[in-house]
Parts: C-alpha cells; sequence; structure tokens
C-alpha cells in the first residue's frame, strides 16, 4: 500500500502543454508563450512588408547613381503604388529622363549617394515628381525598419530584464544594441 501512496503523490512542475519542459515557472513562459509569440509577431511584421519590398527596390532606381544605367519601366512598380501622389505617367516618363539625362552630364564622383543628398540637388520646379519620389524614399526606411527595430529590441530588453535592472542601465544597455546592429 506504501507504494500506491508513492505513485499518486503529486509531482511538482509537471505540465503537458505544449510539451514544454519547465525547470522554472519564468523557463516555462518563456518557451510556451512568449517565444511562439515573438515568432508569430516576426512572420507577421515580414509578411505585412513583403509587398513593400518590389516597390522600395524600384524607388531606387531613382536616385542618380542608378538612374543613369536604367530605364523608366525600371520605376513601374514605385509609379503604380504612389499613383495617385504623382502626375500622369507620360509627365513621370519624361520627368524622369530629364532627370537621368541631368544626372548623366555630371561625373559619376559628383552625384549624390544618398537620397539626402539627392534630394538636395532637385530642383522641386524642375522635377516635382521625382522630389516626391525622393522624398518618399528618404522616409521609407525609416518609417518600414529602423524605429520598429530600437522598439523591438528595448522590448525584448525590458521583458527579460525588468525586474533586475536600473533604468540607466537599462538605457545603457538599448544604446550598445543600437550601436551593435
Amino acid at each position: 500500500m506504501e507504494e500506491e501512496s508513492s505513485d499518486s503523490a503529486p509531482k511538482a512542475h509537471v505540465r503537458t502543454r505544449n510539451n514544454v519542459p519547465d525547470s522554472t515557472e519564468e523557463e516555462y513562459y518563456r518557451r510556451a508563450v512568449y517565444v511562439p509569440y515573438l515568432d508569430d509577431f516576426c512572420n507577421s511584421l515580414k509578411e505585412r512588408f513583403e509587398s513593400h519590398k518590389a516597390t522600395v527596390a524600384s524607388l531606387q532606381h531613382i536616385l542618380p547613381e542608378f538612374c543613369t544605367k536604367t530605364e523608366f519601366y525600371s520605376l513601374e512598380a514605385a509609379f503604380n503604388f504612389y499613383e495617385e501622389y504623382l502626375s500622369h505617367k507620360e509627365v513621370v516618363q519624361s520627368e524622369f529622363m530629364s532627370w537621368k539625362e541631368k544626372c548623366s552630364q555630371e561625373k559619376s564622383e559628383n552625384l549624390p549617394k544618398t537620397t539626402i543628398s539627392s534630394l538636395e540637388k532637385c530642383d522641386k520646379t524642375f522635377f516635382p515628381n521625382i522630389y516626391i519620389l525622393l522624398k518618399l524614399l528618404a522616409v521609407v526606411p525609416v518609417s518600414v525598419a529602423t524605429v520598429e527595430r530600437s522598439f523591438s529590441s528595448l522590448r525584448r530588453l525590458k521583458t527579460y530584464l525588468r525586474n533586475t535592472t536600473s533604468e540607466s542601465r537599462l538605457n545603457g544597455l538599448a544604446l550598445l544594441i543600437e550601436t551593435l546592429k
């Protein structure tokens, strides 16, 4: 009869949910809830921004470094996506040809390398649609990835270290993560 009582005794930390081993409650929570949630969240972000991949790749052709080597059809995805902000297709196409001609007249070492420097070189009066596309290109990377990455890193830090670190250490760790990326 003693054997029966030892077999029927409740066991500590036995869980069958998700077949996740759980040496501690924190470990169980991390493996059963937090990691699957984070995985689903990351996959949702990838799916959300996958459709913008072709648009951003197309927008890069407006930069002087690339526009001298491409034709207007390479901007089709960007034009179709931002059509409501631009003039008629023929107007944008002729502007692109003029922009391409202007860029090809400059020496390659004098061409702007970044979107911001291209915006400074672009005359808004002569190239209003090109200027709009350059502004959109300048804003897209910030709105899509950089800010979300830093907030995501900070959120992971806070969740894991919330009860064990001070505010100044948390800020230092967040800055360290951003400089390492």
